[in-house]
């Protein structure tokens, strides 16, 4: 579904020095994959997603969706970032069906995909509430289900779950495998937590540090849901954190 051809990203600096945050990468995705990349501070991680997503354009190589090249924003390809960025005036509701309203879609279709939505998140009793009504990790799962409630085919995540605290971080990793197996999205996910990553992936892209480039992809071998006790769990994580700390 996915192809990442040979992309690279160069930015000059305010001295007008040439910085090379990505090198050339190389990597498919297939269809309805959950792809996670990990890699050190400044190695290129969300560049690549943001280049992945239309909102950013490469330097060198190219990404296709579906064999086209990825040029713009589309519908087919969404995007969670850490920020949750609701709108505080409008209520959970009106935020899920933003995009929505942006299509010019009539209200009875926003209101039957806020149903849809708000359901899938378990969060229908808070339809109605605003943003500074929610915790961090309510407001996040209606971050994805405005993404979801576009259908992108693709969805794009960049590290959306940094600003939790380390158990709601885990209650979301939850939710969002139980929203991912009911809609079997396409999902790349960035992070920095080695953890989340086995927790979560089919495959882990390992980065190296900046300039930024593939140093390995790990199938994660083991049958959801995992257990971190899991003897395999332990040694694939150190295996990448030994990669990370070369």
């Amino acid at each position: 579904m996915l192809q990442i051809q040979n992309l690279s990203k160069d930015f000059i600096s305010e001295q007008g020095v040439v910085v090379t945050a990505l090198a050339p990468c190389t990597l498919d995705i297939a269809e309805n994959e959950f792809v996670c990349i990990v890699g050190p501070s400044g190695c290129g991680k969300s560049t690549l997603l943001r280049i992945v997503s239309g909102l950013e354009s490469a330097t060198g190589g190219r990404a296709l969706y579906k064999n086209e090249p990825i040029s713009s924003p589309g519908k087919d390809i969404g995007m969670v970032f850490q920020q949750y960025s609701l709108l505080p005036w409008r209520t959970v509701a009106e935020n899920i069906t933003l995009g929505l309203e942006a299509a010019g879609l009539s209200k009875s279709v926003r209101n039957k995909a806020a149903a849809e939505y708000l359901s899938l998140i378990k969060m229908e009793s808070f339809a109605k509430a605003y943003p500074y009504e929610l915790s961090g990790g309510m407001q996040q799962r209606v971050a994805i289900a405005r993404a979801l409630a576009n259908d992108p085919q693709v969805l794009l995540m960049d590290e959306p779950f940094g600003a939790l605290d380390a158990h709601t971080r885990i209650l979301m990793q939850r939710e969002l495998l139980r929203i991912w197996e009911q809609n079997k999205k396409t999902i790349i996910f960035v992070t920095h937590s080695v953890d989340e990553a086995v927790f979560l992936a089919d495959r882990i892209v390992v980065m190296s540090a900046r300039p930024g480039t593939i140093r390995k992809i790990i199938n994660v071998d083991m049958p959801r849901p995992r257990s971190r006790s899991d003897p395999r769990y332990g040694c694939m994580a150190d295996e990448i954190l030994i990669m990370l700390d070369c």
